[in-house]
């Protein structure tokens, strides 16, 4: 009678980190905006004095809002876990399980239109496509790897790019 434990199969368990990509453009646009108002504020108003006014009180929100932006978007994580990718931000966290992503397909976005669904700080994106017909924007500073240990997980998983998008 042979009395030996027999272990379990290995089941290789996958564990990577990966940050958000912020491109300078996130930053840059909000402040030529910003300018461009004050100089048309400058412009219309009858007094010199009350136009440096209101842009010395512009100064204010304008730089909390783009500390903000630069605290948030710097936070934006994404772990892959065994079977689970976990997207995590300051003010929402989602999990999606590796085995529901059917596609994951590099679009460039430049208006953010996707309520609650863009984690990312970067006009090129990954577009991921889960469940029936849900999905998520992500874009990690390194997507190849990226793509690349999810596809090691679940390898029906299909990766394409539009057409002559480049880095």
């Amino acid at each position: 009678m042979d009395n030996s434990i027999v272990p379990p199969p290995y089941t290789p368990k996958h564990h990577a980190v990966f940050r958000c990509k912020v491109d300078k453009q996130q930053y840059i646009i909000p402040l030529v905006i910003w300018c461009i108002l004050d100089i048309i504020i400058l412009i219309v108003t009858p007094n010199i004095l009350l136009g440096i006014f209101i842009v010395s009180l512009s100064i204010v929100p304008i730089g909390v809002a783009l500390l903000w932006i630069k605290y948030f978007w710097g936070k934006i994580t994404y772990i892959i876990e065994g079977q689970e990718l976990r997207i995590i931000t300051p003010l929402k966290s989602i999990s999606i399980k590796i085995n529901n992503i059917k596609k994951i397909k590099r679009v460039i976005e430049y208006l953010i239109s996707h309520k609650g669904r863009d984690f990312s700080a970067s006009h090129i994106k990954l577009r991921i496509i889960y469940d029936r017909s849900s999905y998520v924007y992500v874009s990690p500073e390194d997507e190849e790897s990226f793509v690349n240990t999810l596809q090691a997980i679940n390898p029906n998983i299909e990766y394409s790019s539009e057409r002559g998008l480049k880095s």
